[in-house]
């Protein structure tokens, strides 16, 4: 027999030529997204591991620099500088005793003897850091979250006691009367402004980087970049921001009440006033917090001020926030900064003491500029926002993407919400009897809690709403410490 020799044709061969180059390039493809999710992910883990170290290394600076304030007490007060010791000391007790308060209004009352130990025992700060690292639970009774809470325990140590502190020590140590420039005062000093101007930065990226805040208000959290290294940039300029705008308005307030006092007093008051007397002119003094009455208009003066200072001196982003100072009052107080610093330096007289005044403006100024740079660009926007805490809120409410969204609005101060009462029963009134039935996942006992009893003409359903395990809910909160003064109105 003899054999039959096959010769391929053209186009066979060209058939699986084109099949291999397919099955090459469907592999490379799988292994290149396989790869990019690898680099994801490893990205991911690697922010998540930059916040926690953030958080506790921030809970470390905290706690040295109560100590080194208590130090430098003890320090003016064997040199015979009572003074000076006794305001440091005032920083610290006020600084513990205005957390505490917070503690008393956060807490419920079964919980009020371990967190107050927690507090006066100087472990707050690392607490409150390994709550929101672990994204430990609220307990249900209590008035704010944990990230919330150790925000406003940070807000309180700043301008309670870092602020004062550093104010305190640079005053003494260019004292007309004799100033001390050794090495503790000079490490202690520094030592204070780098913890003030980190804790700033770390609570501007907290709230940007949590997942959580991106999802609820992606019109204004997600400023910083996704990339590690422009990310990384951002937040560097933010730190150098935050300590030169504090060093500028140290070094002013000190050559400011050289001269006199009164005029001091004049400058820095007069910039407060200002800004509570736009927030009035523009209906916008209330704070977000849920409070009604005269517990309404003391916490909103006690929020305003409390967060225009930390803005003041040390330019804390996080607080751009429509319903706090506001992106375009932000940016106008670093413009105020330099004005301060410069004039205060050309008040002086001093050629040397005008050039580093300059230089510093200068180097906060262009930081300001390099941060606006390194941002998403979407976001450079809410830097010189207008809108008031109420506009914004409307705006959060008609443009939510979700009914879970839209219910962000009624946690917030019924004030911020009083335009669109009508608006907002409605959609209760037509979107109620549905939830009720579907059951979404979203739909806790938190969020039925908070719906007000005026907003739901159906007694029936009111009675659905609040379900037995809402109302032993509101059962401790009614019984918890914020309520007992009036700062729980849904309750």
């Amino acid at each position: 027999m003899s054999k039959v020799k096959v010769v391929p044709n053209d186009e066979n061969l060209q058939g699986g030529h084109n099949s291999r180059k397919r099955s090459t390039a469907s592999l490379i493809r799988i292994q290149s997204s396989r790869l990019h999710r690898e680099i994801t992910q490893s990205i991911k883990r690697n922010k998540k591991l930059l916040a926690k170290a953030e958080l506790y290394f921030t809970a470390f600076l905290s706690i040295t620099d109560m100590i080194s304030d208590i130090v430098m007490a003890v320090r003016y007060y064997q040199s015979n500088r009572l003074p000076y010791a006794l305001a440091s000391m005032i920083c610290v007790g006020t600084n513990l005793v205005l957390q505490s308060i917070l503690v008393f209004m956060s807490h419920p009352i079964g919980s009020q003897v371990k967190e107050q130990a927690i507090l006066w025992s100087l472990l707050k700060p690392g607490i409150d850091a390994h709550r929101v690292a672990s994204k430990a639970e609220t307990e249900e009774a209590a008035a704010v979250d944990a990230r919330s809470e150790m925000t406003g325990a940070r807000v309180i140590e700043v301008v309670a006691e870092s602020i004062p502190g550093t104010i305190i020590q640079a005053m003494a140590m260019f004292s007309t009367s004799g100033g001390d420039t050794s090495l503790t005062p000079v490490l202690s000093l520094s030592s204070s402004i780098l913890t003030s101007a980190f804790i700033s930065a770390q609570l501007s990226h907290e709230w940007d980087a949590s997942e959580d805040q991106r999802k609820q208000e992606p019109g204004f959290y997600g400023y910083l970049p996704e990339s590690m290294k422009r990310r990384l940039f951002a937040l560097f300029n933010l730190l150098l921001m935050a300590a030169f705008n504090l060093i500028i308005r140290t070094a002013s307030l000190v050559i400011i009440s050289q001269k006199s006092v009164y005029t001091a007093f004049a400058v820095y008051g007069g910039e407060l006033a200002l800004f509570f007397l736009v927030k009035k002119a523009r209906g916008d003094f209330t704070s977000w917090v849920p409070v009604s009455g005269l517990s309404s208009v003391i916490v909103s003066f006690m929020m305003r001020l409390l967060l225009k200072v930390a803005v003041d001196w040390l330019c804390c982003a996080q607080f751009r926030h429509p319903q706090e100072v506001g992106g375009i009052y932000w940016s106008f107080t670093i413009l105020v900064t330099c004005a301060i610093g410069i004039a205060s330096a050309l008040a002086h007289g001093d050629s040397t003491v005008t050039i580093i005044m300059g230089v510093s403006c200068a180097v906060l100024l262009v930081a300001f500029a390099l941060f606006l740079a390194s941002i998403e660009r979407e976001y450079v926007a809410t830097f010189f926002d207008t809108r008031t805490a109420s506009e914004y809120n409307v705006d959060r409410f008609f443009n939510a993407t979700s009914d879970e969204r839209k219910f962000d609005a009624l946690a917030m101060n019924e004030n911020l919400w009083r335009d669109i009462r009508n608006d907002v029963k409605d959609w209760l009134a037509s979107s109620l009897p549905a939830y009720l039935e579907e059951e979404p996942p979203w739909l806790t006992d938190y969020h039925r809690s908070i719906i007000p009893e005026w907003a739901v003409d159906d007694k029936a359903l009111l009675s659905r709403i609040r379900n037995e395990n809402v109302e032993e809910l509101l059962q401790e909160r009614r019984g918890s410490v914020a309520n007992l003064i009036g700062a729980l109105p849904n309750a």
